[in-house]
């Protein structure tokens, strides 16, 4: 860890409010960008930017000497997944049991050009994958312990979301 930021932690341990503001100016977009990627929409992306560094203040004690981009990281997609699930809770509902004029799905012609379309389509758990491993450039085990998941299921949740990926975009591979 850089010795700089390193002392800037250990000021935040001591509850010093500046510090913390340098480490939200060093990281605040990193964590944006984690979070828009995986909850898709801007407001709420800024409301979970917003929490993680709420609780990333309430639990700096618990940061060991390592560089706290990847424990922002961390909550940053934890808090996502958790707040794309509260917003969407009653559309779930409604897609499965088909009532409250929940509208239809696009068409899969539509999404077969838009990759933000297709990511979309996929369930957080699925999106917070693709987004560590494959825009921040985590390796699988480090993306899998950015989420909490055996590796076994991280690379479970990578093939399944490229698979969804191919199909809603028109990129499937023809297996022989």
């Amino acid at each position: 860890m850089d010795p700089t930021i390193g002392r800037v932690i250990d000021r935040c341990r001591d509850g010093d409010r500046d510090a913390f503001d340098e480490v939200v100016a060093r990281y605040g977009l990193q964590v944006l960008r984690t979070a828009r990627l995986i909850v898709r929409d801007d407001a709420l992306a800024e409301d979970v930017c917003q929490e993680t560094f709420l609780k990333a203040w309430r639990r700096i004690g618990s940061l060991r000497d390592e560089d706290p981009g990847p424990w922002l990281t961390r909550i940053a997609a934890n808090e996502s997944i958790s707040a794309w699930r509260r917003r969407h809770r009653f559309d779930v509902l409604t897609e499965r049991i088909g009532r409250f004029g929940a509208s239809p799905p696009p068409s899969v012609s539509e999404d077969r050009l838009d990759l933000a379309r297709a990511l979309d389509q996929l369930s957080p758990e699925l999106r917070a994958a693709v987004v560590l491993h494959y825009y921040h450039d985590l390796s699988v085990e480090q993306t899998a312990a950015a989420l909490g998941v055996p590796v076994d299921t991280l690379k479970s949740r990578l093939k399944t979301a490229l698979r969804q990926l191919r199909q809603s975009t028109g990129t499937e591979e023809n297996a022989p």
